[in-house]
């Protein structure tokens, strides 16, 4: 039994969440002393937020080399087993600026547009499912790139007290579907088809795997489905206490159990364009 089936549990799990989520972002913000020692009471802070808000922001000082930095945190942390996605470098490192080479302009995060409310890896299998991600910033854009996020498993808890039909057919098993990405006739991808809102079962915890792009994404033909994601997208155009904003700044970074979150689109100064490090991994901030 789990929230999605079980009143009395999903009554339980309403109630804690909404005793212990922060609404200011300021109360979600850690400074990290020295990034390759983590102290007891950072990591311990870190872990809480992620499991009340599921993110945790965090600043540190200027590093020589901020890939080994940004590894040594993750790493402390317990996040390792990371995804060998495409583009990616040294120990799932993926480099999130600009880029004209064919094969990574044709992705969005590696453009400067605005992009949509998303979880990331939604493309996935399930044998691949992205748990958490730590997201970065080297160099802001000289204009735009604000980062917004909510809490999936609040955004569920809302809409479920709304409208509880809502939520029961975003868990059905065949929802939202990709195809797979097929390059000169090579699979690099195999078709991903599952729900939007789903338990994690190695980790018991609610999860989501959605994005707003409709390009190449099919949802469920049926008439429960196609109402419930209107009802999605409209909540996620509104905001309340539990919808965050902000623009990263230089040597800032969050970690995450995979928020669900959106990307605005930004100006670059060309001798200095915005970098942000991203790695993604299989396992969760526990």
């Amino acid at each position: 039994m789990s929230i999605l089936n079980n009143l009395d549990e999903y009554k339980r799990w309403r109630d804690d969440k909404l005793a212990n989520a922060n609404t200011k972002i300021e109360a979600c913000l850690i400074e990290i002393s020295n990034p390759f020692k983590l102290t007891r009471s950072e990591k311990g802070r870190i872990k809480l937020l992620c499991q009340q808000n599921n993110f945790a922001l965090f600043n540190i000082e200027q590093q020589d080399n901020y890939q080994q930095a940004i590894i040594a945190i993750n790493k402390q942390l317990g996040l390792t087993d990371y995804d060998p996605h495409l583009h990616v470098q040294d120990q799932g490192l993926a480099y999130i600026t600009q880029n004209v080479k064919k094969d990574q302009a044709e992705f969005i995060p590696y453009t400067n547009k605005a992009i949509g409310w998303h979880t990331d890896g939604y493309y996935n299998t399930i044998e691949q499912r992205i748990r958490a991600f730590s997201l970065f910033c080297v160099t802001p854009a000289n204009h735009g790139g604000e980062n917004q996020w909510i809490d999936q498993q609040m955004v569920y808890l809302q809409l479920r007290e709304s409208n509880p039909d809502v939520t029961k057919a975003l868990t059905h098993i065949q929802a939202m579907s990709i195809p797979e990405h097929v390059v000169n006739g090579v699979v690099r991808r195999k078709a991903s088809i599952g729900a939007i809102f789903f338990i994690d079962e190695p980790s018991s915890q609610l999860y989501m795997r959605y994005t707003q792009r409709k390009k190449n994404i099919k949802f469920l033909n049926a008439q429960e489905v196609k109402q419930a994601i209107t009802v999605l997208d409209a909540h996620l155009s509104t905001t309340s206490e539990h919808h965050f904003s902000h623009t990263m700044t230089a040597n800032q970074g969050i970690l995450c159990n995979n928020i669900l979150h959106k990307r605005s689109e930004f100006i670059d100064n060309p001798p200095n364009p915005r970098l942000l490090l991203r790695v993604r991994y299989f396992n969760r901030l526990n």
